[in-house]
């Protein structure tokens, strides 16, 4: 009877070995898949920001190609005066060597206010604004040939971008002979002068 008991208490020893062993094994199973789980959401986490820096990174270099093709072309832009605060200065000594060297009879000028350009088709100048300042040149001419001259003398000179929106012209009203051998020809010419600049209040400057 002794034998027997002893046996029972055996096998109740071995039963919570048993129990303690699979408890064990339970808690180190859930504690594998936390970390399973938890080392899955940190590599998803270095992942995105590995995934990020490369976008990051690429756009970098992208931008960086970017600057080193175009700034030339930019800075160029820039020195002649399209580009940034319009440079009226430049245009009144242009004219003053257009009287120079073409010597016209008469070379007057007036030159309107900057205004914003309205274009008739949809215009997309990205960071940009476009601005316009109209002039008027009027001029006294011993022959047509001047007139080009005139404006050739601008365009070689003059810091800025323009184009001839209209020209008028006629033959002189001669007041005396020696007028008659120095002017021959009237013309009133408009110039719309051309400016890009940073949008809002922001100034360019390289």
């Amino acid at each position: 009877m002794a034998k027997k008991k002893l046996d029972i208490g055996v096998l109740h020893g071995a039963l919570g070995m048993f129990a303690v062993c699979l408890l064990i094994a339970g808690l180190m199973l859930a504690a594998s898949f936390y970390f399973r789980d938890q080392m899955n959401r940190e590599y998803q986490s270095h992942q995105m920001r590995f995934r990020d820096i490369s976008r990051k990174y690429l756009s970098v270099d992208v931008e960086e190609r970017i600057i080193a093709e175009h700034l030339p072309t930019f800075r160029d832009l820039y020195q002649q005066g399209i580009l940034g605060q319009e440079q009226r200065l430049s245009w009144l000594e242009s004219l003053k060597i257009a009287g120079d060297r073409v010597k016209p009879p008469k070379l007057g000028y007036q030159i309107r206010g900057q205004t914003d350009f309205e274009s008739e088709f949809p215009l997309d100048t990205g960071g940009f604004d476009i601005h316009i300042s109209d002039m008027e040149l009027t001029m006294g001419l011993l022959h047509e040939g001047d007139l080009f001259d005139v404006l050739a003398v601008l365009e070689n000179n003059a810091a800025g971008l323009f184009s001839v929106s209209n020209c008028d012209l006629t033959r002189a009203n001669f007041t005396s002979r020696s007028q008659a051998l120095s002017e021959r020809l009237e013309a009133v010419c408009e110039l719309r002068w051309f400016t890009l600049d940073l949008k809002g209040e922001q100034e360019l400057r390289l």
